[in-house]
């Protein structure tokens, strides 16, 4: 049997947007920890139909991580998205992979996962590491009533792989390993727009919004939470996400008449080191608070009952989750046809007593 230090070339595969990527990253490090000599590479995707879209290349670290990039698009037309599949196998193919590590999500069609095994094995890789385990944990759609809890997306990539085979660290983190350029820039931007506020440890992170709707828990129940941890505790609320959100912090702001809009203004790792400067993320289920859960930032996560019990929680122990159970949940639904019931049975006094737990410091940070 091929140890560890044998493994020479490496390939991880791995796609989706930003919160997807992030709840990959402990299990990336446990395999780059694992295979510290080896040349390793990701094959992710890319949208060019989304411009909002963040490539898995903007999210983690340059250097130390991974060693080179292998991006593929369907592409626009039949013909398009044949030509890239071609390029693709040929550049697989080329690169001659000693193996390939299978980071791919709980609901991935059975049909899905053997064309994946094919292709890798036609392209020359003959050792593809999770797609057994992927099998044997899928989660069927739609979810069986009533809904399971399980173990979390970061929990099941570092249970995913081949423990029998190396040693890999269970509890590898999901460090981004912030450059001091990025910590530099995002202090700056932060002092400029909140002042000397920011080493007073009162910045909190607000991510009112989300790509589907069904995500988003009501505007004013934002405003009114953060209301009154002004009134209480003269916290300076920073509103993040991307540009589709500057309009919402833009109204946020001037109802609470003091706070910093970086919706839109950052880029991913710069907020990212900008959530590290806050108290806590209060927000929806969204990349933006994995985001601020891989550096280590608690999180008051607001979830729709739209998934399974638990798969999409923040990395982490210091987490404050809100969810309501609902007749309809498991429904999967970026666009709720009833308002958004599930999130509407959660109530602004529960969740500002939860923050006002972290800010008196009864919760351990």
């Amino acid at each position: 049997m091929k140890e560890a230090r044998d493994y020479k070339k490496i390939l991880i595969y791995r796609i989706g947007h930003l919160g997807d990527t992030l709840v990959s990253l402990p299990a990336i490090w446990a395999i780059r920890k694992a295979f510290p000599g080896a040349d390793i590479s990701l094959l992710t995707g890319v949208d060019s139909k989304n411009a909002n879209y963040v490539v898995a290349k903007d999210v983690l670290p340059a250097k130390g991580l991974i060693d080179d990039w292998i991006f593929y698009s369907k592409g626009n037309s039949r013909a398009g998205s044949a030509f890239n599949f071609l390029k693709l196998f040929a550049g697989v193919r080329r690169a001659k992979f000693d193996c390939v590590f299978y980071l791919m999500t709980r609901n991935r069609d059975i049909g899905r996962i053997a064309r994946d095994e094919s292709f890798f094995r036609r392209a020359g890789i003959r050792e593809i590491f999770g797609t057994e385990y992927l099998r044997q944990n899928r989660i069927e759609e739609p979810f069986e009533k009533p809904l399971r809890t399980v173990e979390s997306e970061a929990e099941f990539f570092i249970n995913l792989l081949p423990h029998d085979r190396f040693e890999f660290d269970k509890n590898a983190k999901p460090d981004l390993l912030l450059s001091n350029s990025e910590k530099e820039f995002a202090e700056s931007w932060l002092k400029k727009n909140a002042g000397e506020v920011i080493y007073d440890n009162k910045l909190i992170a607000i991510a009112p919004g989300s790509k589907w709707s069904s995500k988003i828990w009501a505007e004013e129940n934002f405003a009114d939470v953060v209301a009154q941890l002004i009134d209480k505790y003269d916290v300076f609320p920073v509103v993040f996400g991307g540009r589709e959100d500057r309009e919402v912090g833009a109204r946020l702001i001037s109802k609470w008449r003091k706070g910093a809009n970086a919706a839109g203004e950052l880029n991913i790792r710069q907020a990212a080191a900008a959530l590290s400067h806050c108290k806590f993320y209060l927000g929806n289920d969204t990349g933006t608070m994995h985001l601020a859960a891989s550096v280590g930032t608690p999180c008051v996560g607001i979830f729709a009952a739209i998934d399974l019990i638990d798969r999409w929680n923040p990395f982490g122990a210091k987490n404050i989750i809100f969810r309501e159970r609902i007749e309809c949940e498991g429904c999967h639904s970026p666009v709720c046809p009833i308002g958004n019931e599930c999130l509407n049975r959660i109530k602004p006094a529960d969740v500002l007593a939860a923050c006002e737990e972290i800010l008196s410091e009864n919760k351990t940070l």
